[in-house]
């Protein structure tokens, strides 16, 4: 289906299309992170310059994290063939910062045991970094390397995404389709892990990206079309249309999605089923709901447990990402592939 006319445009595309979940309580994972960075880089089709910063960053965040953290892991992953760009975030359950403004000052340190310019040399080489530390409860470290959209959205978009602890095919996966005033955003969770997971979840998210103006209730039918013949999926689709405020959104299987505006929170339920294998409801489509005030849309798969935004004050002005990774960080099973996306109208800017 296609949207209403006046609603084309030039169209952009965020897909997943690699994770990693990397441990980082020793010097010694320093080169891994390193490594896996490089690798990013590479599936992401970053130029030689990028990939160098994309394991500059993932040195500097690891240093860090070996030093400073308690239970610190970075979480990468790579995006494309649009806008061919890494994520990084470091997050951690240690001491936190207690003068963030001065920790983007080279030669900083909390400790006094080190040079402290990592955290400004990630800002500089990054094309998108924010951060978050709470005093005792740890610090969140975003850094994007790559194509970036230059204008701020009406909605921004960020999330984690990684794959089972046994597994390097990673079988969550999200994207997000902008064209005109509309906002597409998908989440699925290839049926269990592994190769095959993974290969439902290329073949969802290649049909999201081919289809920037379906609804959600098409999408959902076009995914479970496109499913047939894969492990299948479960899936969510949220559509956010920025010029009228409104949002649709649809969801078949075990994915937990909330609206959170102000202190309402609206549950979005996922109806039972699976796509691709024929098991699902005749109608799975909520909306238009309103949502023109700040807030924040939060989906996530099972590979997540129960979590609370109230933990995270001010988490709103921050990207969204930061977010997502705070609530990976805090709900993470750590039994499955794990995803957690959020999506933000808050007009509030953060050090991005």
């Amino acid at each position: 289906m296609v949207g209403p006319p006046g609603r084309t445009g030039v169209s952009r595309r965020m897909i997943v299309t690699a994770g990693w979940n990397l441990e980082v309580d020793d010097p010694s994972r320093i080169h891994g992170a390193e490594t896996a960075a490089r690798l990013a880089g590479l599936t992401a089709g970053l130029a030689a310059r990028d990939v160098a910063a994309c394991e500059l960053a993932a040195v500097e965040l690891a240093t860090n994290l070996t030093r400073y953290a308690d239970a610190g892991r970075l979480l990468i992953n790579a995006f494309g063939p649009e806008p061919g760009m890494v994520q990084l975030v470091a997050v951690d359950k240690g001491p936190g910062i207690g003068d963030v403004g001065a920790s983007m000052v080279d030669g900083y340190s909390t400790t006094g045991d080190s040079l402290g310019a990592g955290l400004g040399a990630c800002r500089r080489i990054a094309a998108v970094f924010d951060l978050y530390s709470l005093p005792g409860q740890g610090t969140a470290v975003l850094v994007q390397i790559g194509r970036v959209d230059a204008a701020e959205p009406a909605v921004r978009v960020g999330g984690v995404v990684t794959p089972h602890p046994a597994e390097t095919a990673i079988g969550d996966g999200w994207g997000a389709v902008r064209s005109g005033d509309l906002l597409t955003l998908a989440v699925v969770d290839g049926l269990g892990h592994g190769v095959k997971a993974a290969d439902a979840r290329h073949v969802a998210l290649e049909t999201v990206r081919r289809r920037p103006d379906a609804e959600p209730q098409g999408m959902l039918d076009e995914l479970d079309a496109a499913l047939r013949g894969t492990r299948g999926a479960a899936g969510a689709v949220a559509q956010v249309d920025t010029r009228s405020g409104g949002m649709r959104f649809g969801g078949v299987g075990n994915l937990t999605a909330r609206l959170h505006r102000g202190p309402r929170v609206d549950v979005l339920v996922s109806r039972p089923g699976i796509l691709g294998m024929g098991k699902r409801p005749r109608s799975y489509e909520r909306g238009p709901v309103p949502w023109t005030d700040p807030g924040m849309l939060v989906v996530s798969t099972d590979g997540v447990g129960g979590w609370d935004l109230g933990r995270y004050p001010g988490v709103e002005r921050r990207h969204p990402a930061i977010a997502a990774a705070l609530i990976w960080r805090d709900a993470w099973r750590g039994t499955d592939d794990a995803t957690v996306v959020v999506a933000s109208r808050s007009p509030a800017r953060g050090t991005a």
